[in-house]
């Protein structure tokens, strides 16, 4: 019952992802349904009680993001880089815990950072509509201005 609420909350957040946002958050979208799929064709490979197949998995979902994250200005995908990479340290337990019993605890952890991760989907695509509204409305910063090389912000700063 609980998994069926996360994927349905998830594929509500990538629907948002889809209506609403910008390439940027349907390239997330798409990531996002690759990963449900991959998740489950991956899952079995494992070393041990280390599950490689799914650290391998988010790592490189981790790294899209951070690629995502450092080429475009959208604020929501600082937040999900963040809580992937925690998501991705939650791997590590079994190998520095091992003969102890924290699978339960990594587990646990993941399936709380996704919901966070989820919760950023929603706001992402709040962003991107907020963004594209504010464009159309004709925002004008300096800061906007600046990035295009229409504005000499030395010479603003001069007094």
């Amino acid at each position: 019952m609980v998994t069926i609420a996360i994927i349905a909350v998830t594929l509500a957040g990538v629907l948002a992802l889809f209506r609403f946002g910008g390439w940027e958050e349907r390239v997330v979208g798409g990531l996002v349904l690759a990963l449900l799929i991959l998740v489950r064709v991956l899952e079995p490979i494992q070393i041990g009680a280390w599950r490689v197949g799914v650290a391998g998995l988010e790592v490189a979902f981790l790294i899209a993001i951070l690629w995502l994250t450092y080429t475009r200005d959208r604020w929501w995908l600082t937040a999900l880089a963040g809580f992937q990479l925690i998501s991705v340290l939650t791997h590590v337990m079994p190998l520095l815990a091992a003969g102890r019993y924290f699978v339960w605890t990594a587990v646990t952890i993941r399936l709380e950072v996704w919901l966070l991760i989820c919760i950023t989907f929603f706001v992402g695509a709040w962003e991107a509509r907020a963004a594209r509204r504010f464009a159309l409305e004709g925002g004008n910063h300096a800061q906007d201005k600046h990035r295009s090389g229409l504005v000499d912000l030395d010479a603003i700063q001069r007094p």
